[in-house]
């Protein structure tokens, strides 16, 4: 790589990291000039690298979830304890729910690319769920598809209330993970 590609990915991971920084305290209620002098950039260099604040977002998200799966992955390759693994997961999720509002929501929901993410999203997860039948901490006779579908309505159910709030968010998780987890029965 030479210096000018170097440069440029630098300014790139600078404005990513800063939009992260800046979704953890404020989700999408900042501006591109806060972005900006967070990374020590011009604006001119955010629309130039990523051409809008929505595409930062999207970009940040679209990194977290990759880094995710492939954290996933590394854990199913080094034969991970299942239960712990869920949880850590899980724990992830809850902490990461906080750079959610309603604008990033739609944002990402309206984004034709994020489908595609979405869609290998599910098949990491089914490789999750195989790798818990596996170690026998999932029971097998309930089908891979089910478990996806379980998830799916949960998403949806989150996304479609009108009376969610998105600041909500943290304890409707930790609510749902447990439903996940330990079923409805007090046992």
């Amino acid at each position: 790589m030479d210096g000018f590609a170097k440069r440029t990915e630098e300014k790139r991971q600078a404005i990513l990291s800063a939009a992260f920084d800046l979704m953890t305290e404020k989700q999408s209620r900042f501006t591109v000039s806060e972005l900006a002098k967070k990374a020590h950039v011009s604006p001119v260099s955010i629309y130039n690298y990523f051409g809008s604040k929505e595409q930062v977002i999207i970009e940040v998200l679209k990194q977290m979830t990759e880094e995710q799966m492939s954290w996933i992955d590394q854990k199913i390759e080094s034969n991970a304890p299942f239960d712990a693994l869920l949880v850590d997961i899980l724990k992830r999720k809850i902490k990461t729910a906080v750079l959610f509002d309603e604008t990033i929501t739609k944002t990402i929901q309206q984004d034709p690319n994020w489908e595609q993410l979405a869609t290998r999203g599910y098949t990491a997860f089914a490789r999750l769920i195989e790798y818990g039948k596996q170690q026998g901490s999932i029971d097998v006779t309930l089908s891979t598809a089910s478990y996806l579908r379980y998830v799916q309505l949960m998403q949806q159910a989150i996304l479609s209330d009108p009376h969610f709030s998105i600041g909500d968010m943290k304890e409707t998780m930790e609510d749902y993970f447990h439903f996940f987890l330990n079923g409805v029965i007090k046992r």
